[in-house]
């Protein structure tokens, strides 16, 4: 099968208009932080489905439905359909290349010039808060207790503009020991904190399936004991 090409300028600029165009009350994320939450739910240590992942892309009320007032169902198809690409392009660039491209805004001063050294960060911000709203939905890999994730967590942390007093100290810490000096280096590092807690999930994700396959064997009408609440042939017995 041929490798979808990577989604253009023009394919991210129209997922943020269609996500824009979400009617009230729904309360969607943008394109900025919609890429760091996809990043948040590739790197769980369970695989989650788009039932679970899709709905909190558009706030707290769940997903709408297609041709309601205001949303037309070639809308809702085309956004979904941007969105799962965007994930499987993130997906292979992490599994084949130990990277991907976030998408980060640019940073302007009031003179419009393009800001720059600690200035030009403020983007990896809004990236970041998208990663927390992932982990925030679906807290297993915090709660995994897995070595190492909480370094790497901090690490990605320390670009939120809202900080409670124990990450703000985490920051300082961090700003000394490790400093990073413009924006170039900032996404680097952000990327390998992503691949780094990928792997980690990847890998516990793999552990788990292999305990399932060690179980009595399942059948394909059965619940699927990896928990998900769907059947097992519409789970991990897909594949």
């Amino acid at each position: 099968m041929k490798t979808p090409a990577p989604l253009t300028d023009a394919d991210i600029n129209e997922i943020d208009m269609l996500l824009g165009a979400v009617p009230e009350p729904y309360e969607t994320v943008d394109a900025v932080i919609l890429d760091g939450y996809l990043a948040g739910v590739l790197v769980q240590p369970v695989l989650l489905t788009p039932e679970q992942y899709l709905p909190p892309i558009f706030g707290t009320e769940g997903m709408p439905e297609p041709g309601i007032p205001g949303w037309t169902e070639e809308q809702h198809n085309r956004l979904i359909s941007l969105i799962e690409r965007r994930k499987d392009e993130m997906l292979r660039g992490i599994l084949e290349q130990g990277w991907f491209d976030p998408i980060i805004p640019m940073i302007e001063e009031d003179d419009g010039k393009p800001a720059e050294g600690q200035a030009a960060m403020e983007g990896l911000g809004y990236w970041a808060a998208g990663f927390e709203w992932a982990l925030a939905n679906f807290p297993q890999l915090e709660e995994a207790g897995l070595p190492g994730v909480p370094d790497l967590l901090d690490s990605i942390w320390r670009h939120l503009p809202e900080q409670d007093d124990t990450q703000k100290e985490m920051t300082k810490a961090l700003d000394q020991e490790h400093p990073l000096r413009n924006l170039d280096e900032g996404i680097e590092q952000l990327v390998f904190d992503v691949v780094d807690l990928a792997e980690i999930g990847i890998a516990e994700r793999h552990k788990v399936e292999t305990v399932v396959r060690d179980q009595p064997k399942v059948g394909r009408n059965d619940p699927c004991p990896c928990g998900s609440g769907r059947k097992y042939k519409q789970c991990h017995g897909a594949n």
